[in-house]
């Protein structure tokens, strides 16, 4: 035995039940029994014989702590109370089955649905007041602000329990009679949706603003797109025939609808030909700017009302955060938890808003350089990127069809060297042997085994394709010579 474990105990003890109570009167307990004499502590796959009991090993069971029980106090509370015998067995049934009932149908419904994602009544309370997250999450908050009694349900309520004390409340008048209960309890929502909700909102802005800011510098330093411009700049004027100093940035949209009158391609594909042709080592532009499809894709005015709605939570909350306080003690650790978080809160909100005033500078620069002017004619960021973006994909396009054609070309122009050449006569062509066309395989290259049974099969094949009878002149078949097809 080690020092200081607990007294072995014996086998198990049962109470002495009181005089006057018996065991049937006690509460019924279901459980299955252990027995450790039939635990062996092996799979099923061992013999019984085979296995060790459980003797010296250890079990809960055997160490379990001594504890001293008040059997007379656990009797008391743990008998069957008798329930007399109603006169009548209908009446019985209907004073079990009424209920005070004060919702209408769609209100109660709608009480049920929401009843069934959020926790049990008697704990929906301390769950609010702790702010518990393990119990109530993001939507369960939303559907409690909706679950919030009116003025004249509360007094429908309290009125009803005063008229019937000893009737209980339906399932959902409870509820919401609980949740009428806790002081404060739209503030105290609304804060928490708050502190949930401001790190998605803050990530959102920000990162719009980093991708806004890095936009601007990849539009000024993107050397395709200057070089795609300039094309595009040099076509014009001379369709035009007139010189401009450039053109606004929403012909971009209007490029891919012009046509050459001989072949029916875009002026796109003209572009993307001569910026392979003259300009092979830059990249894909649809990749370099990466930053503008993002900006493309999200709307710069819902940035804004996001900002603006940051702003006005922020405000609400610390109304609601007074409100709390008449209420609640300022030592309160929840208390403390929001009032840290709305400082923090405060002093973010001021940062972003000076991100975006210098992010914005940079984007009325950006459209300086390309010859807009902010003040007449406003462009918004998504408005402005998108046309470039579309541009992009459209340019790409080209660009690979033009590098799949080229390359198609390049193998034809390959295979017409081999065209009509003997098969013996490549390798040499290849090798670079042959400046020109070959003259005879026998006088330029030795007797190669190979090449004596493909030469031997050509010959049979060409005897029989020529007549049995008269010579190669009879027949007036010229003379095949060395290089011809």
């Amino acid at each position: 035995k080690a020092p200081g474990a607990p007294p072995a105990l014996g086998p198990p003890t049962v109470g002495t039940l009181p005089k006057g109570i018996k065991k049937s009167n006690l509460v019924n307990v279901f459980w299955n029994k252990v027995n450790l004499n039939k635990i062996t502590g092996l799979p099923p796959s061992v013999p019984a014989y085979a296995a060790p009991k459980l003797e010296g090993t250890k079990s809960i069971w055997k160490e379990r702590p001594e504890v001293k029980v008040d059997y007379d106090q656990l009797a008391s509370l743990f008998t069957k109370k008798t329930i007399e015998a109603k006169k009548s067995v209908d009446t019985e049934k209907t004073t079990q089955m009424k209920v005070i009932r004060v919702l209408d149908g769609n209100r109660s419904r709608e009480v049920g649905i929401a009843m069934a994602k959020l926790p049990a009544s008697r704990h929906i309370k301390q769950a609010i007041l702790n702010m518990d997250p393990s119990h109530i999450s993001r939507e369960s908050i939303a559907s409690l602000a909706k679950l919030i009694p009116s003025d004249e349900e509360k007094n429908q309520i309290t009125e009803a329990k005063l008229a019937n004390p000893d009737i209980p409340l339906g399932k959902e008048e409870e509820y919401v009679h609980t949740l009428s209960v806790i002081p404060n309890i739209r503030s105290r929502l609304n804060i928490w949706a708050f502190m949930i909700d401001f790190d998605a909102m803050e990530d959102e802005v920000a990162d719009y603003l980093m991708d806004l800011k890095e936009c601007c510098q990849e539009l000024q330093s993107c050397q395709t797109l200057h070089l795609i411009i300039s094309y595009i700049l040099e076509i014009g004027n001379f369709l035009r025939q007139e010189k401009s100093d450039g053109f606004e940035i929403m012909f971009l949209s209007k490029v891919a609808d012009i046509k050459d009158t001989v072949k029916k391609q875009t002026m796109v594909h003209h572009i993307a030909t001569m910026m392979h042709e003259h300009h092979p080592a830059q990249g894909d532009l649809h990749k370099e700017i990466g930053h503008t499809h993002r900006i493309g894709r999200i709307s710069f005015d819902e940035v804004e009302v996001t900002m603006e709605k940051m702003d006005e939570l922020c405000d609400r909350s610390w109304e609601d955060l007074r409100i709390i306080s008449k209420h609640t003690s300022s030592t309160n650790d929840v208390m403390q938890k929001q009032l840290a978080f709305l400082k923090s809160v405060a002093e973010r909100i001021d940062i972003l808003k000076i991100v975006l005033r210098r992010v914005k500078n940079r984007y009325y620069n950006l459209l300086l350089y390309f010859g807009i002017d902010p003040v007449k004619k406003f462009m918004p960021p998504d408005e402005f990127c998108r046309i470039i973006s579309e541009f992009a994909l459209e340019y790409r396009t080209r660009i690979e069809a033009v590098i799949l054609e080229v390359a198609k070309k390049k193998k034809m122009k390959e295979r017409r060297k081999t065209r009509g050449i003997k098969i013996t006569d490549i390798k040499n062509l290849v090798s670079g042997k042959h400046a020109g066309r070959p003259e005879s395989s026998a006088s330029t290259t030795p007797a190669d085994p190979k090449n004596t049974k493909v030469l031997a099969k050509a010959k049979s094949r060409m005897s029989l394709s020529l007549p049995i009878s008269g010579s190669r002149k009879q027949s007036n078949v010229p003379p095949r010579h060395p290089g011809h097809p």
